[in-house]
């Protein structure tokens, strides 16, 4: 593929590239590291003040530095890694925090990290690889997070906040940006008071497009294009100061081709009377150049809408929330990485949620509580079309009943203690035209989730905790052999940490380290006894393990003096199972007791960013960001064994980006902003699927190549 340039943006930005300091993200440009006001524990508190290990950003220094996407919040977020399915690629997400892997696609079994807009749960990872735009703010919260949270929290949650309506004045901005690749961005936000101080609405629409830098190795046809739709409509009626409404709605749209896999071997399956390809070699030596099989042309789409509202009332000294949402979503691909099928994956659902929570402050506002409940319902189809047919149906029905309190044994020591317990409810039908088995199974848990910690601040400035904490993964049915039910998986997580504002606010300093012990483990294996039945070994869903987890991850924030600001994040996750007894795919016993659990081990990255003022209105900036993640395994040492090295795993990568931004704060407000992504042009992997089938399959999923582009915004 031919790369888009624009000679101006490559040799400014090189020369950022070379000339300036990196190092982390989220650190604001100013004197001193100003406060982040976060709902990590569902009230709003100063991040420093949070016993919790979170990561918290606003939308501004996501767009600053050089992110877009859902996905790209784990460039700035130590010990959290978000990658492309192996076999779908970029229309469903893998998440994973501290070792913790969001889990599986279907709708018979949860994530295990959880994931909220507005407030409002998102339960799958679909159109997570998609932009944002209007954010507020963005909280990743690391550990298990069972108490306030819920069930399939056991790695951590993630909270993106969008821009609420503001009641005093009529404002909003315009946003285009141009690049490689035939770039073509719009944005354009508009806020409306409808009633001075007491109504008011924000509406939004942004539009993305973008070329596809890859073509199919077969058709020639363009691969890992960008197209979407995004709306957006936000109302707040605020009455009085006791009483407020926040409803969100949004529509989003994705049309795109596929992401662009390239087969690192072959791999055919003799069936006597002929040989047929599961997977070919890609030797086209362009990158860029992947499987593209099909005489349909490739695509992922995805459709979704969100509504949720939030009201709170003030009564005397408490408040009363009330949380409702509902989310409905489609999703289909068409795979392109085995030949010889057709084969479609997708996903339909709809989940309707209520959260009632009731808060306050007692004993001379010494204690802080909360109380509450929460229902889910959710329905939908997992689409595995063979021929053109539906395979299964699903319905997940769930309750829980919560508390969390804190109590101030002191003016500097505080005691938390959460608890949470929640009944599931999940029915999984079969429902293709040929039924071989078992017609539908249901199953019920429940389980109680906990937490204990204490934290202490010796000076305003800092803060230590310590906490132990209880978090579980709700059990599932196994949708490929409906008579599997597996119990749920288990993690108690022990930490300590630091918080400190040092220097007078100059330099901020975070971490923690964690030990977590992770029991019932939910993995699918090869069922030994399919093989003597068929001659075709199948998989089976099972609780199959028990791991140890343990790490630590740190962040720095530095602004020496007016206008300059770096840092760095690193994080280490040393996830191993402790027992695991599985079967290869001959049905031979193997061992994997003490390999890798998945993940990277290590992560980090670094950022600088200086602004000067030009003139009396207008300040320039200039930003550079790194950000290196480790290398993820991808199969048991037995599946390891029959590839060539390197084949059962994605190597590690590091990637630069940079920015130069013209802030004009005249006529409303300016900004011009000329960036480059992947400025060192590195060749890499984003994900992939490695299986021992067949004399072993190695496919992997390219990352985008280097970028550049302008970005123009005016405010009114």
């Amino acid at each position: 593929m031919h790369h888009v340039s624009t000679r101006k943006i490559h040799v400014s930005l090189l020369a950022l590239a070379a000339g300036t300091v990196v190092a982390t993200a989220s650190a604001p440009a100013l004197a001193q590291n100003t406060e982040i006001v976060v709902t990590a524990r569902k009230v709003e508190e100063n991040l420093q003040d949070v016993p919790v290990a979170v990561t918290a950003f606003s939308g501004e220094t996501f767009e600053e530095a050089g992110l877009s996407e859902f996905s790209d919040i784990s460039r700035l977020t130590p010990n959290f890694d978000v990658r492309p399915r192996g076999t779908t690629g970029a229309l469903f997400a893998n998440l994973t925090i501290r070792g913790q892997t969001s889990g599986f696609l279907t709708l018979n079994a949860d994530q295990a990290v959880g994931i909220s807009i507005n407030n409002a749960p998102i339960t799958r990872g679909t159109s997570l690889f998609t932009n944002l735009f209007d954010i507020e703010r963005i909280e990743v919260l690391k550990g298990p997070q069972g108490t306030l949270y819920g069930k399939n929290t056991t790695g951590g949650a993630v909270n993106v906040v969008t821009k609420g309506p503001e009641l005093d004045e009529i404002n909003g901005y315009g946003q285009f940006t141009y690049g490689s690749y035939d770039r073509t961005d719009a944005q354009l936000v508009a806020n409306i008071p409808l009633v001075q101080d007491q109504l008011g609405i924000r509406l939004g629409a942004a539009l993305t497009h973008r070329d596809g830098f890859g073509r199919g190795v077969a058709t020639g046809r363009e691969l890992a294009d960008d197209n979407e739709i995004f709306l957006r409509g936000s109302l707040l009626y605020e009455p009085s100061d006791t009483f407020s409404v926040r409803v969100n709605a949004d529509y989003h749209d994705v049309d795109e081709s596929i992401s662009i896999f390239r087969s690192l071997r072959s791999a055919f399956l003799d069936l006597g009377f002929a040989v047929i390809p599961i997977a070919l070699e890609t030797t086209d030596p362009d990158f860029y150049a992947g499987s593209d099989f099909r005489t349909e042309a490739p695509f992922a789409r995805s459709d979704e809408f969100n509504i949720n509202a939030t009201a709170n009332l003030e009564i005397g000294n408490a408040n009363l929330q009330s949380i409702t949402s509902y989310r409905k979503q489609n999703s289909l691909t068409l795979v392109q990485s085995a030949p010889s099928t057709s084969v479609t994956l997708g996903q339909n659902s709809d989940l309707f949620a209520q959260e009632i929570r009731l808060s306050g402050q007692a004993f001379d506002d010494r204690l802080t509580w909360q109380v509450g409940g929460f229902y889910s319902t959710e329905t939908g189809e997992d689409i595995d079309n063979v021929g053109g047919f539906q395979t299964t149906a699903a319905k997940n029905e769930g309750w829980s009943l919560f508390t969390q309190n804190s109590f101030a044994i002191t003016d500097q020591l505080q005691f938390t203690l959460g608890l949470r317990y929640t009944n599931e409810d999940r029915e999984v039908r079969d429902i293709s035209p040929v039924v071989t088995g078992l017609l539908q199974n249901s199953a019920s848990f429940d389980a109680l989730s906990w937490l204990a910690s204490l934290d202490f601040k010796p000076t305003d400035e800092t803060l230590f905790y310590a906490s132990v904490s209880r978090g579980f993964r709700s059990g599932a049915v196994d949708q490929d052999n409906l008579a599997t039910i597996v119990n749920p998986e288990y993690v108690l997580n022990y930490e300590l940490g630091l918080k400190a504002d040092l220097f007078d606010n100059r330099v901020r300093f975070n971490s923690s380290v964690f030990y977590s012990d992770y029991t019932d483990i939910q993995r699918t294996a090869f069922d030994p006894d399919s093989i003597g039945t068929t001659g075709v070994p199948t998989t089976v869903l099972r609780n199959a393990a028990e791991a140890t987890i343990w790490g630590f991850e740190g962040e720095l924030h530095v602004a020496p003096f007016d206008g300059l600001s770096f840092g760095a994040t690193v994080g280490y996750t040393n996830a191993q199972f402790d027992e695991f007894l599985d079967f290869d795919a001959a049905g031979n016993q193997i061992d994997r007791t003490n390999e890798p659990l998945g993940g990277p081990e290590w992560q980090y990255s670094l950022n600088g960013r200086y602004e000067f003022y030009v003139s009396d209105s207008a300040t320039l900036g200039i930003q550079a960001n790194y950000f290196w993640i480790g290398e993820d395994v991808l199969a048991a040492p037995s599946v390891i064994a029959i590839l060539a090295p390197g084949e059962g795993s994605v190597p590690s990568f590091g990637l630069l980006n940079g920015q130069i931004d013209l802030d004009v704060e005249q006529w409303g407000g300016l900004n011009i902003a000329v960036f480059g992504t992947n400025i060192l042009d590195k060749e890499y992997y984003v994900g992939g699927v490695a299986l021992g089938l067949f004399g072993g399959i190695s496919n992997r999923i390219v990352g985008e190549p280097q970028q550049w582009g302008i970005r123009v915004t005016k405010g009114f």
